[in-house]
């Protein structure tokens, strides 16, 4: 390419090395953008370079403010795009960049899944009955047999690679030495041709329309970046416009594979945006395709769309639906599954394991998928900042408090790494890690951490979601929690904090209004707001309304839960709380500690953090009540547990040690499977309709 500059061999540094050479000529090369007329041949040919060279040098463009407009025309360009989302080994690179323009306000999410539904939606819904016509009438004009056959096994080669989750070790460019500079797409191609059909291939390649390949594979992996880089609404809008493209198709299993990939694609983007009536409308597709195509489908789509339906649950809060179809997944998934397929179908086995307080098995399939994650793909890669994300969840629930705020750090921080600083899904991680700040230093009242987190999670959802959306309530609903706390901690010194409650006020019922809108009275996440306002009530001397409050969340909790959850026993301290420090119903807080208390020994054992306030709260009724017997037995058991706690706090002991083991996935499903339930829950249902 006789257009590019020539590199400087007199370059001062260590310039024997190759990667100083590689390094240095990027730069150049680079900086020669930033000219006027010579630039825009440079420009123009950009896209033939070799793969691993251009994902390189859009990176470096990325770090350039005055090429980031220059940089958006070129990525939107989806042949472009698609040339290097196909590219496995530079997916980070690419996170990166998209992150990068993302957060220069560049609409390069709109712009890209605007061209793919205007080249891929429009003109389909304007020829659509006539290509119909023609497919029935077997009249699909299509290419000469030999380019179709071999363009054809190209696609279905590259949507096998798709299919399998893409899996791409730590992915960096490898481009370190002048040798990179050979194209590696020819040698791609040729394997291509020597790799054989996917299982769903026809025998005769000429029954497949090339130019459908081509939408479908680019929507497929178009769609699926979008929603893995936090860009869910243009990732729906991309993966409904080939999902309709798809229904369009003839009903032959190869089309209808396809389309089942799309849709638990799809189901999993709406499910991460909230949409859950979108959400359910895809759940009713997919079934319906289920029951026609389980027998041909590969195991692995199937555990991967069985945990996309157990996570849209999750996200509704229907936790025994999200247990029993994290269940199914489990049975499906097999020991030839990819480890990305593996590590998501794991990692939400476990959390639905987690909120059925199964914690053994939660446990078991959490410390599998973060140990995966890390091996095959590296300490910063995304998808070990999910796993670590979802064992600072369980840590959080088995009350090791510490050591689940480190784990949400470095989730944060990985996740930081990958996607800068606005984004969706680093919004979600200061979330969590401020939740997790909020609970471990609840009896410090030091809540600065905390606060500086929930604020970077409302700041970054108020950019990124509409003002009534779900994600945005539930960070305002961490806030209103920290406000009340600070709030407090000031009026025990004297001061008059009303603003703050009143700020509390507004953002839970915000989030309250919005969970009746959405989920309905009878929900657990209903519940928790009933539950928020209640503890908020009883600190604004409005007792009556918290008591109503508590009431209701108890009864809605267990509705739903069964009479043991943790959040049941939540519920009731808190309305143990009331009656015994405002309303002065002591019988009544009795009988309610002493629930309480059942229910945490049963989940935690004897050293469980909560405790302690159901024993001061005790030691206070029944010294109130003059019965000082109880109130001994009961301060001598406050001692033990402090004794109790402190050894664990000291040795870092935990009910629940992370699991070293490396098992294998049979061995996994084995000990799954054979686990006890523990006694407040159900066993694994496996059945749906």
């Amino acid at each position: 390419m006789s257009c590019w500059p020539a590199m400087n061999s007199s370059a001062p540094g260590n310039s024997n090395t190759p990667k100083f050479l590689y390094d240095l000529a990027l730069d150049v090369l680079v900086r020669s953008l930033g000219t006027t007329v010579p630039s825009l041949d440079r420009i123009h040919r950009l896209p033939e370079l070799p793969r691993n060279i251009l994902i390189d040098v859009y990176e470096m463009m990325s770090k350039r403010d005055f090429l980031k407009d220059t940089l958006l025309e070129e990525i939107c360009r989806l042949d472009v795009f698609t040339r290097l989302v196909r590219y496995s080994p530079a997916r980070s690179k690419l996170l990166r960049i998209v992150a990068s323009l993302m957060a220069s306000k560049k609409p390069l999410a709109s712009r890209l899944s605007g061209a793919y539904i205007a080249r891929y939606g429009q003109d389909w819904e304007l020829n659509g009955e006539l290509e119909g016509e023609r497919q029935a009438e077997g009249m699909l004009q299509l290419p000469s047999a030999a380019r179709q056959d071999d363009r054809a096994r190209e696609l279905l080669r590259e949507y096998n690679t798709l299919h399998a989750g893409d899996d791409e070790a730590a992915g960096t460019s490898t481009s370190s030495s002048t040798s990179t500079c050979r194209s590696h797409d020819s040698v791609q191609n040729k394997v291509a041709l020597q790799t054989e059909p996917s299982v769903m291939a026809p025998t005769n390649l000429q029954e497949l329309p090339v130019e459908e390949l081509q939408a479908i594979d680019m929507g497929l992996r178009l769609g699926s970046f979008l929603s893995e880089a936090g860009w869910m609404q243009e990732s729906i809008a991309v993966l409904s416009c080939l999902n309709a493209r798809l229904k369009r198709l003839p009903p032959h299993k190869y089309w209808l594979e396809m389309r089942y990939d799309c849709l638990q694609r799809l189901l999993y983007a709406e499910s991460a945006h909230c949409n859950f009536k979108l959400a359910h409308r895809t759940y009713e597709e997919l079934i319906e395709l289920n029951r026609s195509l389980t027998d041909t489908v590969p195991a692995q789509l199937v555990a991967l769309t069985y945990s996309q339906i157990s996570a849209m649950y999750f996200a509704r809060n229907e936790y025994n639906n999200s247990h029993m179809w994290s269940g199914l997944a489990m049975r499906s998934l097999k020991a030839s599954a990819s480890p990305r397929i593996a590590i998501d179908v794991l990692r939400q086995a476990a959390k639905a394991c987690v909120v059925k307080r199964d914690f053994a098995r939660a446990n078991l399939l959490i410390c599998q998928a973060v140990r995966r994650a890390r091996q095959h793909f590296g300490v910063n890669h995304q998808k070990y900042g999910d796993a670590l994300l979802d064992y600072g969840f369980f840590l959080l629930n088995v009350d090791s408090v510490f050591q689940s705020v480190n784990v949400y750090k470095e989730a944060l921080a990985v996740r930081r790494g990958i996607f800068g600083n606005m984004n969706f899904h680093v919004a979600i991680a200061h979330e969590d890690l401020s939740y997790a700040y909020y609970v471990h230093e609840y009896s410090t009242g030091d809540f600065s951490c905390a606060q500086d987190h929930v604020d970077k999670a409302v700041t970054i959802m108020k950019n990124l979601v509409p003002s009534n959306h779900l994600m945005l309530a539930s960070a305002k609903r961490v806030k209103a929690l920290l406000l009340e706390e600070i709030a407090l901690d000031k009026m025990a010194d004297g001061m008059d904090e009303e603003d703050l409650l009143l700020q509390s006020e507004q953002l839970h019922n915000f989030a309250l209004l919005l969970s009746l809108e959405v989920f309905g009275e009878v929900n657990v996440q209903t519940a928790k707001h009933y539950g928020n306002l209640g503890r908020l009530y009883q600190t604004m001397n409005r007792f009556e309304e918290a008591e109503r409050m508590h009431q209701k969340a108890i009864k809605i909790k267990t509705d739903l839960l069964g009479a043991f959850d943790y959040e049941v026993g939540l519920s009731i301290g808190h309305l143990a709380s009331l009656y015994n420090y405002q309303m002065k119903k002591y019988r009544d807080a009795e009988k309610l500690y002493l629930r309480s208390i059942d229910i945490s020994l049963r989940l935690f054992g004897h050293s469980y953090s909560g405790l302690e306030y159901d024993y001061l709260g005790l030691c206070h009724v029944y010294e109130t009540l003059h019965d000082f017997e109880k109130y001994l037995k009961y301060a001598h058991t406050l001692e033990n547990w402090q004794i109790l706690r402190g050894q664990n706090i000291t040795q870092n002991k935990s009910s629940y040690p992370a699991i070293e083991e490396d098992y294998t996935i049979e061995e996994v499903k084995s000990k799954f499977f054979t686990m006890s339930p523990p006694s407040n829950t159900t066993p694994l249902q496996l059945d749906y309709n």
